[in-house]
């Protein structure tokens, strides 16, 4: 294309300019369709963590990445570029004798370049890139009857000629894109379009080069939000859908790696060391309380196969540690009363008191806290047995010492007392798990979803509420996760009989089917499906449960297109306001 000749061509600076930026700075900008192209709706659906993901959130948002645009060495990079583009558009406004914005009469007169010598370095352009990127990322944006006035505004040669010859209308390109922007997206946005063309109309008029290079850095800042709407727009739309079938999804995936030579054997050993355990029959039981022991035991770790819940389970095993933290607590402040003399019935105001500050001394450092060093909790508890026994001093060593040594054994794993609470916890913990799962066995993704409770836990939590609320909320988020995992994994793993055989030669060729077709299935042969292939089988306590699957599958078992857009569906994508022309007119 004569376009990318235009970009390859370099020009010249004057000798006592700075090249710093212009030698070492990146040749395309910092938002392209190619970095935005993660939003996209085909790579949305087929995102394997999303589709996990959004069977925990009630609502998934994208948002801008401020944590990538704060790393010193990307905001390096982009001030960096934006200085070299800031160069070359000086050299532009350099060049001419008449402002940017110039009539079509205007553009007929001679214009006198600025004087170069055969000794001035040249450098690659970088404003190519920038028109190029516009254009692709504003086609992304709006349907597809729109593209082709946008490719005649971004023609890259004529703009490049035009900037050449002192004659480009910037800032009439800057109000077209506005007001192109304006027809598309969301009503929410229109501030931050109509600021990007004032400061751009500013900048023509006034012929300052650094604050034209700002306008295009809030051009590319509304065209990044402009098209996480889009995809946000998007996800709300399909949520149903995605969490519907986001269990044949994931299984679909696993059964093509394992088709591709992904050996998950020492996954099933993981499983098999529940056998065991002779008084555990039931294989989901089993697997049931594998997945409890790793979250009550520190630093446990856990198989490939839950890969997709590792951050999950880890903050599970933070919080039971939180849990048995607040438990440990709670038996040295009656400790401390035991020391102070005091035999009464314990006060509640004053150990929830107590609790809720102890977890604002935890939630303060974070997950930086540390279980070992509680100078401050053992102060904390002393304190507020001291205000029970009505004693107003400030506790001394006699009592402070005492207390940390009944919390540090309390918490060190090594001791009697620490296994004793470990137990209590694990034995309730079990329970709770056991009943939320069977009252979640049934439900559907969208009402397990809506039972689990997303709000934060720990020690505060627990205290300002009352009871044990954080080991409830613990149970669910547990169970949510076995539950989910069986749906995936019992079809594929748990429930195959025999590692070594069935597992690595049965399954890399079979694959759960739909509804539809085990029910013509049964039709035909009158006999029940196998559960190697159904969708999602699953046996426990003598009850059969199939999870309904949607997904076609081809010969190969490839996924089919979930949804493709077209030029009505573009449209649709990004809503149009009333009362607003298809396009801005030239």
């Amino acid at each position: 294309m004569k376009g990318r000749k235009i970009a390859s061509a370099g020009f010249s600076t004057p000798p006592n300019s700075d090249h710093h930026s212009l030698e070492t700075a990146s040749l395309e900008p910092p938002i392209t369709k190619e970095s935005l192209s993660e939003l996209d709706l085909n790579r949305l659906v087929s995102d394997n963590r999303l589709r996990h993901d959004i069977n925990f959130e009630h609502e998934i948002v994208f948002r801008p990445n401020t944590h990538a645009r704060q790393d010193p060495k990307k905001k390096r990079e982009d001030d960096a570029y934006f200085e070299a583009l800031t160069i070359e558009f000086d050299h532009y406004i350099r060049r001419q004798k008449q402002p940017l914005l110039l009539s079509s009469q205007q553009g007929q007169k001679d214009f006198t370049a600025a004087p170069s010598t055969s000794s001035s370095p040249k450098f690659p352009r970088r404003v190519p890139a920038v028109i190029n990127a516009i254009r692709e990322v504003i086609q992304t944006l709006v349907p597809t009857a729109k593209w082709q006035i946008v490719d005649d505004y971004f023609d890259l040669d004529l703009r490049m000629q035009e900037l050449e010859h002192g004659i480009c209308n910037i800032a009439g390109l800057f109000k077209w894109t506005g007001q192109l922007l304006l027809c598309s997206c969301s009503p929410m946005r229109d501030d931050m379009v109509t600021a990007m063309v004032a400061k751009s109309q500013q900048a023509v008029a006034s012929q300052d080069a650094h604050q034209l290079v700002d306008s295009i850095k809030d051009l590319f800042g509304v065209l990044e939000t402009m098209k996480l709407d889009v995809a946000n727009h998007q996800i709300r739309y399909l949520r149903l859908y995605l969490l519907e079938e986001s269990v044949q999804f994931e299984q679909n995936q696993i059964l093509d790696r394992i088709a591709a030579g992904w050996s998950i054997l020492h996954e099933r050993r993981w499983f098999e060391s529940t056998y065991a355990c002779p008084e555990l029959q039931d294989k989901f039981l089993m697997y049931k309380e594998r997945v409890v022991s790793k979250i009550v035991t520190p630093m446990a770790t856990f198989p490939l196969t839950m890969a997709p819940d590792h951050e999950r389970l880890k903050h599970l095993q933070y919080d039971f540690r939180l849990c048995h933290y607040h438990l440990a607590c709670g038996h040295t402040f009656r400790y401390a009363l035991n020391l102070l003399g005091f035999t009464g019935a314990l006060p509640t105001l004053t150990y929830t008191e107590c609790m809720r500050h102890i977890g604002a001394i935890i939630g303060a450092q974070g997950a930086e806290f540390d279980f070992q060093a509680h100078r401050d909790v053992v102060l904390e508890i002393a304190r507020k047995a001291y205000k029970v026994c009505h004693k107003k001093m400030i506790p001394d060593q006699s009592i402070l010492g005492p207390v940390a040594y009944h919390l540090g054994v309390a918490l060190d794993s090594q001791t009697a007392f620490y296994l004793e609470i470990e137990g209590s916890l694990w034995t309730e913990l079990s329970t709770l798990v056991h009943s939320e799962v069977e009252a979640i066995f049934d439900m559907n993704p969208l009402q397990i979803l809506n039972r689990y409770d997303p709000s934060p836990t720990g020690l505060s939590m627990k205290a300002r509420r009352g009871g044990d609320l954080s080991l409830q909320s613990l149970s669910k988020r547990t169970a949510h996760i076995i539950v989910l995992h069986w749906r995936v994994w019992a079809p594929i793993l748990y429930n195959q009989p025999d590692p070594e055989s069935s597992m690595t030669s049965t399954m890399r060729t079979q694959r759960p089917i739909t509804e539809a077709e085990e029910m013509a299935e049964r039709r035909r042969s009158r006999v029940s499906v196998s559960s190697v292939t159904s969708p999602q089988p699953v046996l426990v306590q003598g009850k059969r449960r199939t999870h309904t699957a949607r997904l076609r599958r081809g010969s190969t078992g490839s996924e089919t297109s979930v949804y493709t857009p077209t030029s009505s569906d573009s449209g649709n994508a990004v809503s149009e306001k009333p009362g607003r022309s298809d396009a801005p007119s030239a």
